[in-house]
């Protein structure tokens, strides 16, 4: 029963992500950000189905579950509201202390080259779009799990409610990486959009280094990274060495590219 359990658990995600990915694929057709292809979107899907089985693996170790583990083993300097009205301030403090430490890790794939091996798999997207949320190397998931989220274990004592509220808040991630024409204007300072994210993703050197936050850019502002868009600014994505892989296995390899000499591994300087 626990392995068929399991089983239905895995198909019953995959399907969620893979049905998300379709419906956000026919909404950018709608008001696309910039012309894209399909074949970057089979990889994406290709890789997702790919993580699913690793992370089918790695559990518990490799999500935000990781919070309760150390929760259950003594951790929790503050206790944080288990039921009732309390959900309404213990859901947005997680949710903020969670942004945080998002925010402190994704700044650290960015400026130490062992993290940016690993996050500049999500990086190489050329057309950066729905099926792009995913799309993260299998190891960041644990390193997480072993740093921001057990810290934050540490931190506060939560429960199952508000960890599963958070997870699918996460599912925002989808909407973040629309090929879509939607900005926020002047509340882009409140909250994250596909315009606001893209330039984070941009392959412009002037966007470099810029709106890491992932729900709330209130960090990006304290410490210096905003960059509010400017009015129909979608810059192109991908990587500025214009490295692209072609293959799954690339995808499941990626740290190690460099020591591949596989030519479906492909290098353009001008990524689309």
């Amino acid at each position: 029963m626990t392995w068929m359990s399991a089983a239905l658990g895995l198909a019953g995600t995959l399907a969620l992500q893979i049905g998300l990915i379709a419906f956000g694929f026919v909404t950018e057709q709608l008001r696309l950000a910039r012309p894209q292809g399909i074949s970057g979107l089979r990889l994406n899907v290709a890789y997702v189905v790919s993580l699913r089985l690793i992370y089918a693996v790695l559990l518990p170790v490799s999500g935000a579950a990781t919070t309760l583990i150390v929760n259950a083993l003594g951790g929790g300097l503050f206790a944080l509201p288990a039921s009732g009205v309390g959900l309404v301030f213990a859901i947005p403090c997680y949710a903020l202390l969670m942004d945080g430490g998002e925010y402190l890790f994704h700044r650290a794939q960015h400026r130490y080259p062992v993290l940016w091996a690993m996050h500049s798999l999500h990086h190489s997207d050329p057309a950066v779009n729905v099926s792009t949320a995913p799309r993260h190397f299998w190891g960041e998931m644990v390193l997480k799990a072993v740093t921001i989220y057990a810290l934050i274990g540490l931190l506060v004592k939560t429960n199952v409610t508000v960890v599963g509220f958070y997870t699918a808040l996460g599912l925002y991630n989808y909407f973040l990486h629309m090929n879509l024409r939607v900005g926020f204007g002047r509340w882009s300072a409140c909250l994250n959009s596909p315009q606001f994210h893209r330039l984070h993703h941009s392959a412009l050197p002037e966007h470099h280094d810029c709106n890491f936050n992932q729900f709330f850019p209130v960090f990006d502002l304290l410490f210096g990274t905003y960059r509010a868009p400017k009015p129909d600014e979608y810059p192109p994505t991908g990587l500025e060495s214009g490295e692209i892989p072609l293959r799954l296995h690339h995808m499941l390899f990626w740290p190690w590219r460099r020591h591949s000499r596989s030519p479906t591994l492909r290098t353009s300087s001008q990524p689309s």
